[in-house]
């Protein structure tokens, strides 16, 4: 999930109901992996070693495997580890918790708080409807990956808003 570690007096007004983006999965797994780093070529590597299923770059499966894996040391690299543990939302109390998919609203909410105005953060310049992008990507998986990989991710879900609800994502649900 792409978080901005809700203003405390907005937390009642949170969407409990928001479902995880193709961004949320896939912006990590493409980004990272389709970097040329040696970092990253070689956390790739060693996926690839304990995961691999042939040549080529890492698959989404593969990479959740890596995820899911009780046996991957722990934390989890800082680029996937889970959001709660690297902003630590149970200790610190923030004023403002934003998302990536509200990120135009949020930062005139934040920057007006700031008292800044006429300024506005930059934005991305396309935005996609990704229920049909998760569909594909939640194809690749079985219901235990998925079941296991949202596992790893259920304090995020819970604490910033998110439903792990993902069976408007599944094509057998239709």
């Amino acid at each position: 999930m792409q978080s901005i570690c809700v203003d405390r007096d907005q937390r009642e007004t949170a969407n409990p109901g928001r479902h995880i983006t193709y961004a949320e999965i896939n912006i990590q797994f493409k980004f990272f992996f389709g970097r040329g780093s040696r970092y990253f070529r070689r956390i790739a590597a060693n996926i690839k070693r304990k995961y691999g299923t042939g040549d080529g770059p890492v698959t989404l499966r593969e990479f959740v495997q890596h995820i899911i894996d009780r046996r991957t040391r722990r934390p989890l690299d800082r680029h996937w580890r889970p959001v709660h543990e690297l902003c630590q939302p149970c200790r610190v109390r923030y004023d403002f918790i934003g998302h990536y998919e509200t990120l135009a609203a949020d930062s005139r909410y934040v920057l007006a708080r700031l008292g800044i105005h006429g300024d506005q953060l930059p934005q991305p310049s396309v935005v996609h409807n990704s229920t049909g992008h998760v569909t594909e990507m939640l194809d690749q998986l079985t219901d235990n990956e998925i079941g296991r990989l949202l596992e790893v991710y259920r304090l995020d879900f819970a604490l910033f808003g998110y439903s792990a609800n993902i069976s408007h994502y599944r094509k057998d649900a239709a």
